[in-house]
């Protein structure tokens, strides 16, 4: 037999071994894998699949429609925990030696392509370490995961979607998890990621539905397109479903985005960083029906709010960017509500720290520039130090040019009141602490005169608006008329009413003789008596 002939002998010989090599070996892959996830005690998932195409020679394997549910599913639990169908499962660059060894799938790179997750309710509370991780941990192990098209729903008892997202794509890239990292609040370690849903809804409890239409987002920036703060009732059954006075909001954002942020765990401790957070175009409506009885718990300023975090947060510089606010708030169901608007809303927030891991801290300090009313230019500089426990802080505010009757939607619902003429320019500085305030206020005015109503706000007193005009301050005389403050905070409203209350001081006590003044502040006291007695 010549040389040539043996070589080739040979070579045929090497490619039959090599070919029933390769098929005993897929054969007894596809029947190993799915044993070695069965057997392992604390992978609580059935995973089967319609299709295992495996291909040593790249080292990658394919599973298609593939099928998860947890393990001991009966017909009585199956709306009971994770299930998925998945349309294919890619598994590349897998360790042949770890396979056939040790009994573990070991691999570079796993591809999920259009799974379709539903959570559904059960007696458990879901733990992502315990139901996601540690499960996969001892059995599967891969550096790289992607997720191409896929949906996922949560359901409630009552088969209601709690939370949705659709057209989700996530990769993890650099993952390990081992003996040390799973025991730590994020049960991994990896290097970077990035993640996009075109939507998203979840349900935040009684009362609102959140969504946004797009989502991005990676290891180290953030950016939310068209989120919406949904109420779930209308004002009645909100005001119905409430105990104590609340506010109901209705928000939407066209973009938050957070260019760059850090966070993680340091000694348990949960910390966010971050330069610059963006708020663009937000619409918030804020309602608040006062027919509910009244909520008397204390109520925190906003350094005592930052105070309270228990996580380290860190917000250098927070923006709001043409932004517009409306703020509504009804006496009864039977006249309509006062309103406060603001339009063309900037702010600049900086220096938004919690005291976790801080000695010092330098003060917030809170920059608004827009339209009082969506017509007269209004700025205000606000500072406080979140460190400090008596909550002190300082607040100057500059209202140009506006006309009398504009502020009708204001005075008329809540004061039984309407105004002619035109202010303007009202200037106010104040600083205060949890308990009072003391401060400036001044007022330039030209013809003005104030109508008061009858109860119920429909028909005129003309008997008191012609003496309160007689008496009425109606004319500064081109003059800023400045008063000095100082008012009591009711620890039960928000800082927001302590602003107000403020200024509606100082406007009395500018435009109004003693007498007139307090005219209106009896005709308030028994407006809260009676509403006292009511309830």
């Amino acid at each position: 037999m010549s040389l040539l002939k043996k070589i080739l002998i040979t070579l045929l010989v090497l490619v039959v071994l090599l070919i029933v090599a390769n098929y005993s070996l897929s054969y007894y892959i596809s029947k190993k894998l799915p044993s070695i996830i069965h057997a392992e005690k604390d992978f609580p998932y059935n995973i089967s699949y319609e299709e295992l195409d495996i291909r040593l020679l790249s080292g990658s394997f394919t599973m298609h429609n593939a099928y998860i549910a947890p393990k001991d599913t009966t017909a009585s639990q199956l709306q009971q925990g994770a299930f998925a169908q998945i349309e294919r499962i890619e598994v590349q660059r897998f360790n042949l030696w770890q396979l056939l060894r040790n009994d573990r799938i070991k691999v570079k790179r796993v591809i999920i392509e259009k799974p379709e997750v539903i959570l559904y309710p059960r007696e458990d509370k879901y733990n992502p370490h315990e139901d996601f991780v540690k499960p996969f941990k001892n059995t599967i192990t891969t550096t790289s995961l992607e997720i191409r098209d896929g949906n996922f729903k949560m359901l409630d008892s009552l088969q209601n979607v709690t939370l949705k997202a659709s057209n989700i794509n996530f990769d993890l890239f650099n993952i390990s998890v081992d003996s040390a990292s799973v025991e730590k609040d994020i049960p991994l370690r990896y290097r970077d990621y990035n993640f996009t849903c075109d939507s998203l809804l979840y349900s935040a409890g009684r009362f609102y539905n959140l969504a946004a239409d797009k989502i991005t987002s990676s290891d180290s920036t953030l950016t939310v397109d068209n989120f919406k703060m949904i109420p779930l009732h209308t004002r009645r059954q909100f005001n119905t479903l409430i105990h104590e006075e609340k506010d109901q909001f209705n928000i939407t954002a066209k973009r938050i985005a957070v260019p760059k942020v850090d966070w993680g765990f340091f000694r348990d401790t949960l910390y966010v960083h971050a330069p610059e957070v963006t708020l663009q175009a937000v619409n918030a409506n804020i309602y608040r029906g006062k027919m509910v009885k009244d909520d008397p718990t204390r109520k925190k300023l906003y350094s005592e709010l930052l105070r309270s975090l228990d996580f380290d947060l860190k917000v250098d510089k927070l923006l709001l960017k043409n932004t517009s606010i409306l703020y509504e708030e009804q006496l009864e169901y039977s006249r309509p509500p006062a309103q406060v608007s603001f339009a063309k809303f900037y702010a600049t927030v900086a220096n938004v720290y919690s005291p976790v891991h801080k000695d010092k801290l330098p003060n917030t300090t809170i920059d608004v520039q827009c339209l009082f009313l969506r017509k007269a230019p209004f700025s205000v500089h606000w500072e406080f130090n979140t460190l400090d426990t008596s909550d002190s802080f300082s607040i100057s505010g500059h209202l140009q040019n506006i006309s009398a009757d504009d502020i009708d939607p204001i005075t008329r619902p809540l004061m039984n009141a309407t105004t002619k003429g035109r202010i303007k320019e009202v200037q106010f500085a104040f600083s205060g602490n949890r308990e009072r305030a003391k401060g400036t206020f001044a007022i330039e005015y030209d013809d003005l005169k104030v109508d008061l109503y009858k109860k119920g706000g429909k028909k005129e007193n003309k008997l008191l608006s012609a003496v309160g005009n007689l008496l009425v301050k109606n004319d500064t005389k081109d003059k800023l008329k400045k008063t000095d403050v100082e008012v009591n905070r009711a620890k039960d409203k928000s800082v927001f009413n302590f602003i107000w209350k403020f200024n509606e001081e100082g406007l009395m006590k500018s435009a109004l003789p003693v007498t007139v003044a307090r005219i209106v502040e009896k005709r308030k006291e028994k407006k809260a008596e009676k509403k006292k007695k009511d309830k």
